[in-house]
């Protein structure tokens, strides 16, 4: 059987039946016999041993036509996304706990929901398929279900257990999405004891949906707009899913790199991951300053537009006012460099205090960290550089110094270092901190031992400073005594660390403009 070109002409049909969603093409694959689909970055794959087993009795047409309408289905209607995906976790987490559990539910329940829609929607071929596919288990449980729902008979034996299952399931409203998280909760309390039951044979007694597993289904892209949301979810629920995922992340390579959080102190990949994505929520645009020497973005040359890139980059008089793929114009810009009294973006260094009295942001959310990430994203949004000083003892070796970059992950790491103990910065360091046309960003509860040889070294440096402190301390109210007079520095107090992020976003818009570039 030439499956590649059954599947090249059953594809645009396929595609019109689900009203053209974007996807690519699909193609089979060599693979286990019980896996139908492998879905990668939304590329349906189908395995040519499984079309082969099905269409001795099932006609070959029908076999790639149901499986395609499963394929696109989990794209267009459940779970749609992996913003989807992660929310239907996060209403099972509190009640399952177990992540693999949790994973193996959603699989079952996100095919039923396609199926189903499938099936009455499009009067697809998969009752053909499950007919001819017995198994164990909950694989069992689902295609009794499934008689129930759809009204076909799929040859599942009699099971009193089993019925009394589908009695309960069958009440579902599995199409009604906005009922999704407390169904998904119905489904689990009803099939977790059957999916804890292992078997030898057939389908369904290992990992995956019905039809194949679902972990690479979604593309890097989606999965990072899906951590960026679910980082609203709190610190600890965050950590609890970067466990549960691990591997889907690594695979899609949205991890930072390796070998973190080895000693004390260091963060793990799930911490940089989570403040990394929790920061994303906050979209700042800087302000520019007069520089004598500016490397701004310059519009250089267009480029196509393509869906998922940002349309505030569409030049509207090379596009004829459209807004459509490959035919909208978008800028490419390059940095340039100008001499003069242009306003441009400076770089940052943010001053981070690690010390004891501060959160550990490795054990829980730390809004200083939450903040300074906040303001360097802000400025490596312009092409800007950041450097970090965080400090504890510093004179005692409590310090790291991440010399001006545009890396990201690097900037995190340097932001989420916990040292603890006592709240020294080494004058020595001053040296390296200060730069001609830069801004600063001082973070701290300002209980620093040397307090005002800090506070003389920012009143000569040359950029603008805020400084931002937690709580009314005595050395706090020293610090902005002695730094009324220096109009570059702002000193904001807060009363309780959750104010942090919205003072430095709230300085930052200060500062930051719109209207350039």
């Amino acid at each position: 059987m030439d499956w590649d070109d059954l599947l090249r002409s059953a594809w645009p049909q396929a595609r019109a039946r689900h009203l053209y969603p974007e996807m690519p093409e699909p193609s089979m694959t060599d693979g286990d016999e019980s896996v139908a689909i492998d879905a990668r970055a939304k590329q349906i794959r189908l395995s040519t041993s499984f079309a082969d087993s099905v269409a001795e009795t099932v006609p070959p047409e029908a076999v790639v036509n149901a499986l395609l309408d499963h394929g696109i289905a989990h794209h267009t209607v459940c779970p749609w996304d992996y913003d989807t995906y992660l929310g239907l976790y996060a209403s099972l987490k509190p009640i399952v706990k177990d992540g693999a559990m949790i994973r193996r539910v959603l699989d079952l329940f996100t095919d039923v929901v396609v199926d189903t829609h499938c099936v009455r929607d499009h009067d697809s071929a998969l009752p053909d398929i499950y007919a001819r596919r017995p198994g164990e288990g909950g694989y069992e449980v689902i295609r009794s279900l499934y008689e129930r729902l759809w009204g076909v008979e799929l040859g599942v034996e009699e099971d009193a257990a089993r019925e009394a299952a589908v009695s309960r399931l069958s009440r579902i409203p599995y199409l009604d999405r906005m009922e999704w998280k407390d169904s998904v909760r119905a489904f689990a309390s009803v099939m977790t004891p059957f999916l804890r039951e292992t078997s030898e044979d057939g389908p369904g007694d290992g990992e995956g949906g019905m039809l194949g597993g679902h972990d690479s289904q979604h593309s890097a892209a989606e999965i990072e707009k899906a951590l960026a949301s679910f980082a609203e979810q709190g610190y600890y629920a965050f950590r609890a899913m970067v466990d549960d995922f691990r591997d889907v992340l690594e695979d899609a390579g949205v991890m930072p790199e390796k070998g973190i959080g080895q000693g004390r102190g260091e963060p793990t990949q799930a911490d940089l991951l989570y403040y990394m994505k929790r920061c994303e929520r906050y979209g700042l645009t800087i302000r520019q300053t007069r520089m004598e020497r500016v490397g701004g973005l310059y519009p250089h040359a267009h480029a196509p537009w393509e869906i998922g890139r940002p349309v505030q980059d569409i030049d509207i008089w090379t596009s004829f006012g459209k807004i459509m793929p490959g035919v909208s114009q978008v800028w490419e810009r390059r940095e340039g460099e100008t001499h003069g009294t242009e306003s441009g973006t400076p770089d940052c260094v943010l001053v981070v205090d690690s010390s004891g009295s501060m959160t550990n942001p490795c054990e829980e959310l730390s809004f200083a960290v939450l903040g300074a990430g906040c303001a360097a994203d802000a400025y490596l949004k312009r092409g800007r550089r950041v450097a970090v000083y965080n400090f504890s003892d510093a004179p005692s070796g409590g310090k790291l110094w991440i010399d001006y970059t545009r890396d990201r992950t690097e900037i995190f790491r340097g932001l989420c270092r916990y040292f603890g103990g006592g709240t020294e910065i080494d004058t020595k360091d001053f040296a390296v901190i200060t730069n001609s046309n830069t801004d600063y960003f001082l973070i701290t509860d300002m209980q620093i031992s040397n307090l005002q040889s800090v506070t003389d070294y920012l009143s000569r440096v040359e950029g603008r400073v805020t400084a931002v402190h937690v709580g009314r301390m005595q050395e706090a109210e020293q610090f902005r005594k002695a730094t009324t007079g220096d109009g570059h520095i702002v000193v904001y107090p807060v009363e309780t660390p959750e104010d942090i992020p919205a003072i430095v976003i709230a300085e930052a818009e200060s500062r930051f403009d719109t209207a350039w570039g």
